[in-house]
């Protein structure tokens, strides 16, 4: 290591550079205080593609306060969602609507493998043709309300895979026709559409080529399972934030002034010694935690390159390896070759960035499940108390209730159901205390990470073999 000692400190800036081609001069997508809805079926109502955005916000903005609402309906359709909207999605004063529907819409149950009749063909026509009207009218009334519509078209339903699953053929083909009406919209209305289906697709075509069981969707070919999720998640992000480096530590220590350039990033105090190089990093965001349940996701996806890279860089060392030591905890070791091309510490669980990021990770699953239970309430309610109108008795609208279900015993998704108005009825008296909690769970994320300063060190070790 080069024979010199010193204290240096950089104040972190911000300004334009180039890193992988990526710009970091761009603001996020939102603005501080900004209230996002997701209004959608059984997708966003189970989903967890709203959950990844509301982690990578939190991760890579914590100072950027955005609330995050499910607003999603098993079974919903456009026409539904019309008639909730305003007091199911307004009641949150949304400045922005993420919009997904259509795979209840075309009636999954018109496509089948074969002719389809005149009838049917009709049919057809006559859904996708309530679809436009009804994603007009509903993009109509979000922007109406001063909020700004976000339209995503719909996620695939897997017609492709050679899964052992009845497969309503052409439904997806369908939804490319949802696609299309929602990009006209777009264009209409000057407001930003997001293609899932094509990608998705396309993800699939290529990975069938390789195993023709693959898939992204669950075993009924409609619900994405994680990994989908994961898939759609990274397709909106990269349509809202431009590919960026979490943080970035350039040290080059053939400089009079070693510290290079960092990025949401103060490096103070550099002290270089024979054998070691220590310096006090605070970081101002944390990288996205990479759990075992996204795994697939990202190996389907450029995720990673794109925007979960916590670069370290040292030039000028000495040909050996040396041990990476942040807060005392031992992270790694780097040969002198690696870190002089850059090492991503997000690759790294130990790291204290990624401990404190799945601390974080914890609580936004804990709000998303918390969301998911109140949602139990407007799902009975809009979809099978629509035409109650009796007293507000609970004994008279369970009786109601099990007219209902009597009415769909044979069904396949009457256990669903069943369950479901038990939910119900077990979450009613809950209401309160849930709501309360999914606000305190909301001001956690808020203040969960705040910034402080570690020590760093770079402890030289046995030279490498040649």
């Amino acid at each position: 290591m080069q024979q010199f000692r010193g204290i240096y400190t950089a104040v972190f800036l911000t300004f334009s550079f180039l890193f992988f081609g990526f710009s970091q001069t761009s603001s996020p997508f939102f603005k501080n205080g900004d209230v996002i809805c997701f209004l959608g079926d059984s997708i966003t109502h189970g989903g967890q593609y709203h959950e990844f955005l509301q982690l990578f916000y939190a991760t890579r903005y914590p100072n950027l306060k955005l609330t995050f609402h499910n607003c999603g309906i098993s079974g919903d359709n456009a026409a539904g969602m019309i008639d909730r909207f305003e007091e199911d999605v307004m009641k949150h004063k949304p400045t922005h609507v993420f919009l997904m529907t259509g795979m209840n819409d075309v009636q999954r149950t018109l496509y089948f493998e074969g002719t389809a009749s005149k009838k049917i063909l009709k049919q057809r026509a006559n859904a996708l043709d309530a679809y436009e009207r009804n994603t007009t009218q509903l993009a109509e009334k979000i922007i109406a309300y001063g909020v700004t519509p976000i339209f995503l078209t719909p996620s695939i339903y897997d017609q492709y895979s050679k899964i052992e699953q009845e497969n309503n053929l052409g439904c997806n083909d369908a939804l490319i026709e949802c696609s299309h009406h929602l990009k006209k919209l777009g264009n209409k209305y000057d407001a930003l559409v997001i293609d899932l289906n094509m990608p998705m697709r396309k993800l699939m075509e290529r990975e069938l080529k390789k195993d023709s069981l693959f898939t992204i969707i669950g075993k009924d070919r409609v619900h994405p399972r994680t990994t989908g999720h994961f898939i759609m998640f990274h397709e909106i992000i990269s349509r809202l934030e431009k590919p960026g480096i979490i943080s970035k530590i350039a040290i080059d220590l053939s400089q009079n002034e070693p510290i290079n350039s960092s990025l949401n990033t103060t490096i103070e105090e550099l002290h270089i010694s024979e054998n070691a190089l220590f310096f006090n990093v605070t970081e101002k965001c944390l990288t996205f935690p990479v759990s075992d349940q996204v795994q697939s996701g990202l190996s389907l996806t450029l995720f990673e390159e794109k925007y979960n890279w916590h670069m370290l860089q040292v030039d000028g060392l000495e040909k050996a390896n040396y041990d990476l030591i942040i807060e005392d905890e031992y992270i790694n070791s780097f040969s002198h070759h690696e870190l002089e091309k850059g090492v991503n510490l997000a690759n790294y669980e130990n790291s204290p960035q990624n401990i404190q990021a799945k601390a974080l990770q914890k609580i936004i699953a804990d709000y998303r499940k918390t969301s998911f239970q109140l949602r139990i309430i407007p799902f009975i309610k809009y979809k099978y108390l629509q035409n109650y109108n009796g007293q507000d008795d609970l004994a008279e609208k369970r009786m109601y209730l099990n007219n209902q279900l009597k009415v769909i015993e044979q069904k396949p998704y009457h256990g669903y159901i069943k369950s479901s108005m038990e939910a119900y009825f077990e979450t009613l008296p809950k209401i309160d205390s849930l709501e309360k909690r999914k606000r305190q769970l909301s001001e956690q994320i808020h203040s969960m990470y705040t910034p402080r300063m570690q020590q760093w060190k770079l402890i030289k070790g046995p030279s490498p073999r040649i």
